[in-house]
């Protein structure tokens, strides 16, 4: 009998199959490692643990904003999260790199100034130099882990990327006695084994939705104002930065106008677990209606 082309190609799949099937798990995971750019097991890219045992974490949860707004992907507060919604026109403004000596301290003033509540994303450095800073905070801020040193996770493993947020959990934990529940990755990076070790740590992974973007108002400085104001939406939350490059104090020296902008759009303040929980923004929010 003839045996077409069809035949034999479907023949040899059934014989891959087969031979697949046989080789066993080692042998499988050595032509999967052969096969791929990077280690099946242990790269930064895989969200299972390098000698494949259960993690600890059933799941992991990273979000973009809060009800009404971005949402985030399987966590509490993403689109459809608890509480909250579109008719609450809530917003977190968050703080990465601190804390700053003479950066952190304007941040502070002006946000006590019109009693707006924010959170920090602190680096672990920083909280051992100049920790104090923060110590007023507690309470009435949120302070949340961004790692010791300010890593790119997206190319550390899990060991590494684990060891980067305990420390700096540990650190928070003796400086202000309180748990850090939130963390974000440096440059908003993530790989699978960043995730994990976030998810093990019993942190909710924080991005943003919105961002001062300095360089697109260089030689006009004001335009940081209209520029934040255009991208807010109920539920965002907004990246700025209390230590870093010059350029930074666009946002700093204009904090104050941008915290009235939003209000003049109908904003209340939040801290990211408050936006991400429904509650509602701070009662000095002006009332509109």
């Amino acid at each position: 009998m003839e045996v077409t082309r069809r035949q034999a190609l479907t023949a040899a799949a059934g014989a891959a199959v087969g031979a697949a099937g046989a080789v066993g798990g080692v042998r499988l995971k050595e032509h999967l490692d052969e096969s791929t750019p990077l280690p099946f097991y242990g790269s930064p890219v895989s969200a299972v643990r390098p000698d494949r045992t259960p993690p600890s974490a059933a799941s992991a949860s990273v979000v973009w904003g809060g009800a009404g707004g971005a949402g985030g992907a399987g966590g509490a507060g993403g689109a459809g999260g608890a509480g909250g919604g579109a008719d609450q026109r809530r917003v977190a403004l968050t703080f990465d790199d601190g804390p700053h000596p003479d950066w952190t301290p304007r941040v502070l003033a002006a946000l006590a100034a019109q009693d707006v509540p924010a959170t920090f994303f602190c680096l672990g450095r920083n909280v051992r130099d100049h920790g104090g800073l923060h110590r007023e905070s507690v309470g009435r801020h949120e302070l949340a882990n961004h790692t010791f040193e300010h890593p790119d996770l997206g190319r550390l493993d899990w060991s590494q990327c684990r060891d980067e947020i305990a420390r700096t959990t540990r650190l928070m934990e003796d400086t202000y006695g309180a748990t850090p529940t939130l963390f974000r990755p440096p440059y908003g990076h993530l790989g699978g084994a960043s995730l994990l070790a976030a998810a093990e740590a019993g942190l909710t992974t924080v991005l943003w939705s919105a961002q001062a973007r300095e360089d697109l108002v260089s030689g006009r400085p004001d335009g940081i104002v209209d520029d934040i104001a255009s991208q807010v939406r109920p539920g965002s939350i907004v990246l700025m930065h209390d230590t870093g490059s010059q350029d930074r104090l666009v946002t700093i020296d204009r904090l104050p106008a941008i915290i009235r902008r939003l209000r003049d759009d109908g904003y209340g303040f939040v801290t990211v677990s408050d936006l991400l929980a429904g509650t509602r923004a701070s009662a000095t929010t002006p009332s509109h209606g």
